[in-house]
């Protein structure tokens, strides 16, 4: 009988440490080879970067491409009011400020709001109409021009024709809900600002270019990203 009780005490100790090792819950898998795992809530963007080749400049350039894959469960969860999956930008380096391992520009509303400005292409899209299935990658393109603002876009926020960057553009599918645990969690890869003419002249980014995971949220950062690039 005591060998009993021993060999079930070991178990529930077992049990025990695993969920207190891991939250009860098991680590989330690694993003697929070359994909950012993105968790995005309450109309959070990520932030990529821009840096283009010598010779060019933002007038030889005419859209950005996004692939996103998402799984099932997230294909449920809402989206930003239920359509926002918008191009943000263009911002600056010094726009963003970091604090506990997170760089951000706050989404408040008022003057140095880095939102409503900043809605470079307000075009609605859903899982729907982006032709989302769930685990297969799927391209979202963005109209860099600013004819498809939001109503309250600043037109000064279009690089100028002989602007040579960097430029810093927020891009991802956030939910509605508030709170890192109701993000949508999706991947991205092959975020590209392409050549209207030269496809050997294309930019791949590589990241926010910051050392810290970066984004525009309203506050605090509830957001989180993973994977290449080594954010």
């Amino acid at each position: 009988m005591k060998k009993l009780f021993f060999a079930v005490a070991v178990i529930i100790a077992a049990i025990a440490l695993g969920c207190t090792s891991t939250g009860g819950r098991e680590p989330p898998p690694p993003p697929p080879e070359g994909a950012e795992r993105l968790v995005l809530e309450n109309g959070a963007y990520a932030i990529f970067r821009f840096d283009l080749p010598p010779g060019t400049t933002w007038s030889n350039y005419n859209k950005i491409t996004a692939d996103y894959m998402v799984d099932e469960r997230n294909l449920r969860r809402p989206q930003r009011n239920s359509n926002n999956v918008r191009l943000m930008g263009n911002y600056r380096a010094e726009q963003f400020t970091a604090s506990s391992g997170i760089r951000n520009f706050n989404m408040e509303d008022g003057a140095g709001s880095s939102n409503g400005p900043y809605i470079m292409d307000n075009t609605p899209r859903t899982f729907a109409t982006m032709g989302a299935v769930a685990d297969e990658w799927f391209t979202v393109e963005y109209d860099i021009t600013g004819s498809k603002g939001h109503q309250q876009f600043v037109r000064a926020n279009v690089p100028a024709p002989t602007a040579t960057g960097p430029f810093y553009f927020g891009i991802g599918i956030p939910s509605q809900a508030e709170g890192s645990s109701s993000g949508i969690v999706q991947y991205v890869k092959n975020v590209t600002l392409h050549h209207a003419n030269n496809p050997s002249l294309n930019v791949v980014s590589t990241g926010s270019g910051f050392e810290e995971p970066t984004f525009v949220s309203f506050f605090p950062v509830l957001s989180s990203r993973s994977g290449p690039p080594a954010e």
